[in-house]
């Protein structure tokens, strides 16, 4: 039931940013950058430390219809930007952000990863699967109502959320 409930909230949360995405909402603009700043975060890894370089620009920003401006909004962008220097962003609700950082990629993976842990659950709560003294796995896949059936669709569907995960994360 853990899954299930966890594969609807992730899913909850990303379809509306993924929507606002595809649908290109959002006001486009300028902003006239007055200043940037440096900012590192470090990553730690099992066997490695990285550390991301990023830029924090401060700015006017205009749309680029003259609908609106906004007085000193922050972007956050990944390169350093000469105060004067216009740059493209994208408005959305209360936020600002570059029209690059507005991927799609990103959340469809986590929706498809979402359809592995909708597979998975289902599985769980139809064969009793991952309980407390509960049967194996072989054991819980022989208990499945119509095996020959219902094995082979979530078997299925966990492959396709996994792959096609997997290629949104790494190929695209």
């Amino acid at each position: 039931m853990g899954l299930l409930l966890t594969a609807a909230l992730i899913a909850a949360v990303t379809i509306p940013e993924l929507r606002s995405e595809l649908a290109g909402e959002g006001t486009e603009g300028t902003v006239t950058v007055s200043s940037c700043d440096a900012h590192t975060r470090t990553h730690y890894g099992t066997h490695r430390r990285s550390t991301e370089l990023r830029f924090s620009c401060a700015g006017n920003w205009t749309a680029q219809r003259g609908e609106s401006s906004y007085r000193n909004i922050e972007v956050d962008t990944s390169s350093r930007f000469e105060a004067g220097s216009k740059i493209p962003v994208v408005q959305v609700n209360d936020s600002f952000e570059q029209p690059r950082d507005r991927d799609p990629v990103d959340d469809a993976a986590i929706l498809s990863l979402c359809l592995a842990l909708l597979s998975a659950g289902a599985f769980c709560l139809l064969t009793g699967f991952g309980s407390r003294n509960g049967p194996t796995l072989a054991t819980s896949w022989q208990r499945l109502p119509s095996p020959s059936v219902t094995g082979p669709v979530l078997a299925g569907l966990f492959a396709l959320g996994v792959l096609a995960a997997l290629v949104c994360a790494v190929a695209l």
